[in-house]
């Protein structure tokens, strides 16, 4: 496969991820193996996969917060946790094996496959701004740190687990979840990033026009659910569930 072909096919998966990102998350989870089907080794793919989640996510972020679907209130002490449960996970991940890598992988697959069954039968809350009391700003650390240390060890699907997580453990509308997790994820992606860059880990011949096809599905994607709300965004989670479900059968076999 030439470059041109693989840069297509690579730009329409990832303006696809962009899209499901903008809106509730877990577009990883279509663009990570979209970098593996390019051809490039799994560490070059965690570096690209961190710098297109990055610059998509922050293009979202932007939407949201001017909607007003940011609580800062828990989004920044869950941001603190998640930079430095991500430095552990990120040069923890950085010494491992492409086997050992490939493992991790593989489970963390198979962990989104059920989450993102339960995500799409989650409820929305109607919590838009958080309380300020000790309970609940530990509650966030512990929520930051746990979703630094799924990003820094894997990523893809974060704004799934993000989006669960604040809804859950909170109460959260389900759009003021996902632009809180967008927060978390910018956070601990910039911290992944620059060890992946450091390491050599991003192509840009890839990762530039990839991302730049992610920014623009994640921007129409923040538009389609600030306008349609949480509805849309378990249509688009359903969407997840069949991409991984298909995934994992083409895996197996």
């Amino acid at each position: 496969m030439d470059l041109l072909w693989q840069l297509l096919i690579l730009c329409a998966l990832l303006f696809l991820a962009g899209l499901i990102d903008g809106v509730s998350g877990g577009g990883g989870i279509i663009s990570f193996p979209a970098y593996l089907l390019a051809g490039l080794p799994m560490h070059a793919a965690y570096g690209c996969n961190k710098l297109q989640s990055c610059l998509g996510t922050a293009t979202a972020l932007v939407r949201y917060a001017k909607s007003g679907l940011v609580d800062l209130k828990a989004a920044i002490p869950a941001s603190v946790t998640a930079l430095l449960a991500s430095h552990i996970a990120t040069r923890i991940l950085l010494s491992m094996s492409d086997g050992a890598v490939k493992l991790l992988v593989a489970v963390c697959m198979a962990f989104l496959v059920v989450l993102t069954i339960l995500v799409g039968r989650l409820k929305s809350g109607n919590l838009t701004k958080l309380q300020p009391s000790t309970k609940n700003y530990t509650l966030c650390l512990i929520v930051g740190f746990a979703l630094g240390l799924y990003d820094g060890f894997f990523g893809p699907g974060g704004g799934t687990v993000a989006l669960m997580l604040f809804t859950l453990v909170f109460g959260y509308d389900m759009r003021v979840a996902s632009g809180n997790g967008k927060v978390v994820i910018v956070v601990s992606n910039l911290v992944a990033l620059f060890s992946h860059i450091a390491q050599g880990n991003v192509w840009w011949k890839y990762a530039i026009p990839a991302t730049l096809a992610n920014m623009l599905g994640c921007w129409i994607g923040a538009v389609i659910s600030v306008k349609k709300g949480a509805g849309v965004i378990k249509k688009l989670m359903v969407l997840v569930v069949i991409v991984v479900l298909i995934q994992a059968i083409v895996k197996f076999f």
